[in-house]
């Protein structure tokens, strides 16, 4: 599930001093927290980890296992300034995503250790999982994950890391694909060329809901 701050109103800001760099595996534990930090609040894992006092705990887990992934089969941009990662970006070329029986047996033991961190709410992960793997289109790039250190939100980080997204995917003319759980993102993602394409997908009866999005192929200037 990809997140990001809802666009801000007004003047466009100028573009952020940030630098964006494809993510050095040694950086993957800061870029879990920055991803962990920015994903805190999204309805989705506030549905998923109800604790509050553990939820980034438990995020990092998360990220440090799919960053790990991604790092491997995917593409990782991230934003650096002053030596700091300050977003984070995860991207997977068509066919690449969901994650093989054969990755899964990779991860068992960060899977393992999740579970142990998660406890009793690990079968909402689970299902959550479920429904966002099996909705990715195979002809599809997919964001599988997109969040800004929440001190530096809304200064153009995501779209700085979305511009390196758009030249990956605009590349190859494939169509691309994200899912948000927070209502707010929908606008944000429509500016950047996503439409929902379907209707929202419940984690439970009364939400919080999974909104699929797609951005039509682009034709590359090539």
């Amino acid at each position: 599930m990809s997140s990001s701050p809802a666009p801000s109103g007004g003047r466009a800001r100028p573009a952020p001093p940030d630098v964006v760099v494809r993510l050095d595996p040694r950086d993957r534990p800061a870029a879990a927290r920055v991803l962990a930090a920015a994903l805190a609040d999204d309805p989705g894992f506030r549905h998923i980890f109800p604790v509050d006092r553990r939820r980034e705990k438990e995020l990092r887990a998360l990220y440090r296992m799919t960053l790990a992934d991604a790092l491997r089969h995917g593409t990782v941009f991230a934003t650096r300034l002053d030596g700091q990662i300050t977003g984070v970006a995860a991207l997977y070329a068509p066919g690449t995503y969901p994650m093989t029986t054969g990755r899964w047996w990779r991860q068992a033991g960060r899977i393992l250790g999740l579970a142990v961190r998660t406890r009793t709410h690990a079968v909402r992960l689970m299902k959550f999982g479920d429904l966002t793997s099996g909705g990715v289109p195979s002809d599809s790039w997919y964001v599988e994950a997109l969040g800004v250190r929440p001190d530096l939100q809304l200064e153009g980080r995501g779209k700085l890391l979305m511009q390196h997204v758009f030249a990956a995917v605009d590349e190859h003319s494939d169509p691309g694909y994200l899912e948000t759980t927070k209502p707010l993102n929908v606008a944000y993602y429509a500016a950047l060329g996503y439409a929902l394409v379907h209707e929202r997908v419940p984690l439970a009866a009364d939400g919080p809901w999974i909104f699929p999005m797609a951005r039509p192929a682009v034709a590359s200037a090539a």
